[in-house]
């Protein structure tokens, strides 16, 4: 097991072979957060593979993890949600905390909700690619709870585009706001008494405060699973 002995403060963000670029809130952004980040990408971690949950990369993902951990990584995230995938093998490789998607907060959201409210978990697209391993729940009751929304059209706006220089930051992110609004909107007509949304997409919380004004709900991401996981391992 690789351990770096917490001596850094760094966050260390797994990222796919895409060569996307967002601004502040993308998780893979130094700008987003209030302490430093450092990045390794997974060599053949390509969005259809990572969709298709191909195991044959996990051991390149288990790899650049252990490369971020000996380059000073306290902790470990990544630029996909689709990264959940690997969540197991990656935390018994490393000894600092894994945390490669926001799912890990929907017990905790579960929680500090109502018995009768539901969580919301928006996606890129529907169906959801996540399963009930990926969510990480046993009890019926809670996964009755649990309901999803797609974004169809952020994918392509934001993650996916073929030729990123061709694409402005700013058409990006005009894109990637209407379309995650407008499958809010839906998710919330489907489902009124969705009390909170999970953003399974990293770059979705690019577009979180302007999602959170408009539809008046708690709103996570994955950049609120780092800065809490990071305000943790803060020693000063």
């Amino acid at each position: 097991m690789i351990s770096n002995g917490m001596m850094g403060r760094a966050l260390g963000v797994l990222t796919t072979e895409g060569d996307s670029v967002l601004p502040r809130g993308y998780v893979a952004n130094p700008e987003t957060f209030d302490f430093p980040i450092i990045t390794e990408k997974v060599e053949g971690a390509h969005m259809d593979r990572l969709w298709a949950r191909d195991s044959s990369i996990e051991s390149a993902v288990i790899g650049a993890a252990e490369r971020l951990v000996k380059r000073g990584a306290v902790a470990l995230a990544s630029d996909c949600g689709l990264f959940s995938w690997h969540q197991p093998a990656v935390a018994a490789a490393v000894d600092v905390p894994v945390i490669l998607s926001s799912l890990l907060l929907l017990p905790l959201l579960l929680r500090q909700a109502s018995r009768a409210a539901k969580i919301g978990i928006l996606s890129v697209s529907l169906p959801s690619p996540y399963d009930d391993t990926a969510l990480g729940i046993e009890n019926s009751a809670d996964r009755s709870r649990v309901v999803f929304g797609g974004c169809e059209g952020a994918y392509e706006q934001s993650v996916k585009t073929r030729n990123p220089a061709e694409v402005t930051i700013s058409n990006k992110m005009t894109g990637l706001e209407a379309d995650v609004i407008a499958g809010a909107i839906r998710l919330r007509a489907s489902h009124p008494d969705v009390a909170t949304i999970l953003l399974t997409c990293t770059a979705f919380p690019c577009v979180a405060p302007a999602l959170r004004k408009k539809i008046g709900l708690p709103v996570y991401g994955i950049t609120d699973l780092c800065r809490l996981t990071m305000g943790a391992l803060d020693r000063s």
